[in-house]
Protein backbone atom coordinates (compact mmCIF):
# COMPACT_ATOMS: atom_id res chain seq x y z
CA UNK A 1 0.00 0.00 0.00
CA UNK A 2 3.01 2.64 0.49
CA UNK A 3 2.79 2.60 -3.63
CA UNK A 4 -0.43 3.42 -3.26
CA UNK A 5 0.66 7.00 -0.90
CA UNK A 6 2.81 7.57 -4.16
CA UNK A 7 -0.47 7.16 -6.72
CA UNK A 8 -2.00 9.68 -4.55
CA UNK A 9 0.62 12.36 -4.22
CA UNK A 10 1.37 12.10 -8.06
CA UNK A 11 -2.12 12.88 -8.50
CA UNK A 12 -2.38 15.27 -6.02
CA UNK A 13 0.77 17.08 -8.13
CA UNK A 14 -0.91 16.94 -11.76
CA UNK A 15 -4.34 17.70 -10.31
CA UNK A 16 -4.14 20.31 -7.94
CA UNK A 17 -8.04 21.13 -7.91
CA UNK A 18 -8.78 17.76 -6.92
CA UNK A 19 -11.80 17.53 -4.61
CA UNK A 20 -12.37 14.27 -2.02
CA UNK A 21 -14.63 13.24 -4.62
CA UNK A 22 -11.95 12.92 -7.35
CA UNK A 23 -9.69 11.09 -4.57
CA UNK A 24 -12.13 8.54 -3.77
CA UNK A 25 -12.76 7.96 -7.44
CA UNK A 26 -9.29 7.49 -7.85
CA UNK A 27 -9.03 4.93 -5.25
CA UNK A 28 -12.19 3.00 -6.71
CA UNK A 29 -10.78 2.65 -9.64
CA UNK A 30 -7.55 1.38 -8.11
CA UNK A 31 -9.63 -1.13 -6.37
CA UNK A 32 -11.87 -2.27 -8.71
CA UNK A 33 -10.80 -1.35 -12.22
CA UNK A 34 -13.38 0.62 -14.18
CA UNK A 35 -16.11 -0.91 -11.78
CA UNK A 36 -18.62 -3.16 -13.70
CA UNK A 37 -18.40 -5.38 -16.28
CA UNK A 38 -18.75 -4.78 -20.06
CA UNK A 39 -22.07 -7.03 -21.40
CA UNK A 40 -22.83 -5.30 -24.67
CA UNK A 41 -19.20 -4.71 -26.54
CA UNK A 42 -21.10 -2.58 -29.28
CA UNK A 43 -22.62 -0.15 -26.92
CA UNK A 44 -18.65 -0.04 -25.36
CA UNK A 45 -17.44 0.87 -28.82
CA UNK A 46 -20.09 3.03 -29.35
CA UNK A 47 -19.81 5.22 -25.97
CA UNK A 48 -15.90 4.74 -26.38
CA UNK A 49 -16.47 6.54 -30.59
CA UNK A 50 -18.19 8.81 -29.21
CA UNK A 51 -16.14 10.09 -26.85
CA UNK A 52 -13.50 10.14 -29.08
CA UNK A 53 -15.42 12.57 -31.48
CA UNK A 54 -15.48 15.12 -28.60
CA UNK A 55 -11.99 14.93 -27.56
CA UNK A 56 -9.24 16.82 -28.68
CA UNK A 57 -5.72 15.82 -29.41
CA UNK A 58 -2.95 16.13 -26.83
CA UNK A 59 0.13 15.15 -27.88
CA UNK A 60 1.60 16.46 -24.21
CA UNK A 61 -0.07 14.38 -22.44
CA UNK A 62 0.74 11.26 -21.10
CA UNK A 63 -0.90 8.29 -22.55
CA UNK A 64 -0.45 5.53 -19.27
CA UNK A 65 -1.15 7.24 -15.92
CA UNK A 66 -0.91 5.17 -13.14
CA UNK A 67 -3.99 4.52 -10.49
CA UNK A 68 -2.44 1.81 -8.54
CA UNK A 69 -4.21 -1.88 -8.19
CA UNK A 70 -2.36 -3.35 -11.47
CA UNK A 71 -4.78 -0.64 -13.13
CA UNK A 72 -3.83 2.50 -15.44
CA UNK A 73 -5.65 5.30 -16.84
CA UNK A 74 -5.28 5.14 -20.65
CA UNK A 75 -5.70 9.08 -21.64
CA UNK A 76 -8.12 9.31 -24.42
CA UNK A 77 -6.28 13.12 -25.49
CA UNK A 78 -3.19 11.26 -26.60
CA UNK A 79 -4.53 7.85 -28.26
CA UNK A 80 -6.54 9.64 -30.70
CA UNK A 81 -3.51 11.84 -30.99
CA UNK A 82 -0.70 9.29 -31.48
CA UNK A 83 -4.00 7.25 -33.55
CA UNK A 84 -4.34 4.28 -31.73
CA UNK A 85 -7.34 2.50 -32.93
CA UNK A 86 -10.51 2.83 -31.04
CA UNK A 87 -11.74 -0.92 -31.39
CA UNK A 88 -8.05 -1.91 -30.09
CA UNK A 89 -8.18 0.20 -27.10
CA UNK A 90 -12.45 -0.90 -26.68
CA UNK A 91 -10.91 -4.67 -26.40
CA UNK A 92 -8.70 -3.58 -23.95
CA UNK A 93 -10.81 -2.26 -21.86
CA UNK A 94 -13.14 -4.76 -22.12
CA UNK A 95 -10.26 -7.45 -21.19
CA UNK A 96 -9.88 -5.22 -18.61
CA UNK A 97 -12.83 -4.84 -17.33
CA UNK A 98 -14.31 -8.69 -17.21
CA UNK A 99 -10.86 -9.90 -15.61
CA UNK A 100 -9.27 -7.18 -13.66
CA UNK A 101 -7.75 -7.73 -10.11
CA UNK A 102 -10.54 -6.79 -7.58
CA UNK A 103 -8.77 -5.46 -4.45
CA UNK A 104 -9.90 -3.60 -0.92
CA UNK A 105 -11.49 -0.22 -0.96
CA UNK A 106 -11.08 0.87 1.99
CA UNK A 107 -7.13 -0.13 3.06
CA UNK A 108 -7.02 2.87 -0.01
CA UNK A 109 -9.43 5.21 1.83
CA UNK A 110 -7.43 4.90 4.74
CA UNK A 111 -4.24 5.68 3.08
CA UNK A 112 -6.01 8.87 1.77
CA UNK A 113 -7.62 9.71 5.30
CA UNK A 114 -3.93 10.06 6.44
CA UNK A 115 -2.70 11.73 4.22
CA UNK A 116 -5.19 14.55 4.58
CA UNK A 117 -4.92 14.67 8.19
CA UNK A 118 -1.04 15.06 7.37
CA UNK A 119 -2.11 18.16 5.41
CA UNK A 120 -0.42 16.15 2.17
CA UNK A 121 -4.02 17.03 -0.35
CA UNK A 122 -5.50 19.37 -1.68
CA UNK A 123 -8.37 19.28 0.43
CA UNK A 124 -8.74 19.24 4.13
CA UNK A 125 -9.25 16.77 6.60
CA UNK A 126 -13.03 18.11 7.56
CA UNK A 127 -13.79 18.53 3.68
CA UNK A 128 -12.43 14.20 3.05
CA UNK A 129 -14.64 13.41 6.55
CA UNK A 130 -17.54 15.22 5.35
CA UNK A 131 -17.75 13.56 1.81
CA UNK A 132 -16.75 10.06 3.00
CA UNK A 133 -19.84 10.32 5.57
CA UNK A 134 -22.03 10.30 2.94
CA UNK A 135 -20.19 8.17 0.42
CA UNK A 136 -22.05 4.56 -0.28
CA UNK A 137 -19.01 3.02 -1.60
CA UNK A 138 -20.27 2.70 -5.22
CA UNK A 139 -17.98 4.23 -8.19
CA UNK A 140 -18.51 8.16 -8.77
CA UNK A 141 -18.13 10.52 -11.21
CA UNK A 142 -15.66 13.41 -11.05
CA UNK A 143 -16.47 16.45 -9.58
CA UNK A 144 -17.88 19.35 -11.78
CA UNK A 145 -14.33 21.64 -11.13
CA UNK A 146 -12.03 18.23 -12.13
CA UNK A 147 -14.29 18.08 -15.47
CA UNK A 148 -13.77 21.53 -16.64
CA UNK A 149 -10.15 22.14 -15.42
CA UNK A 150 -8.68 18.55 -16.69
CA UNK A 151 -10.98 17.40 -19.31
CA UNK A 152 -10.57 13.71 -18.39
CA UNK A 153 -11.35 11.15 -21.00
CA UNK A 154 -10.10 8.02 -20.37
CA UNK A 155 -10.64 4.48 -19.87
CA UNK A 156 -8.88 2.23 -16.93
CA UNK A 157 -7.51 -0.49 -18.02
CA UNK A 158 -5.16 -3.15 -16.88
CA UNK A 159 -1.45 -2.08 -16.62
CA UNK A 160 -0.46 -5.59 -18.22
CA UNK A 161 -2.67 -5.32 -21.16
CA UNK A 162 -1.07 -1.63 -21.79
CA UNK A 163 1.69 -2.98 -24.09
CA UNK A 164 -1.16 -4.42 -26.40
CA UNK A 165 -1.54 -0.46 -26.91
CA UNK A 166 1.47 1.29 -28.00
Amino acid sequence: MENFEKILLFHFEKYPLMKPVDAVKLCYQSAFGCGHLVKNEEFALSMLKNELENTTRDFDAQLFEPIGGGYVRIDLHKAKAVKIPEEKICEVFIKSANSGEKTELEPKIEILKKLSKEGRTPFSEKELLEYLFGYSGEMVSHSEKYKTEYRPAYRVILEKLAEELQ
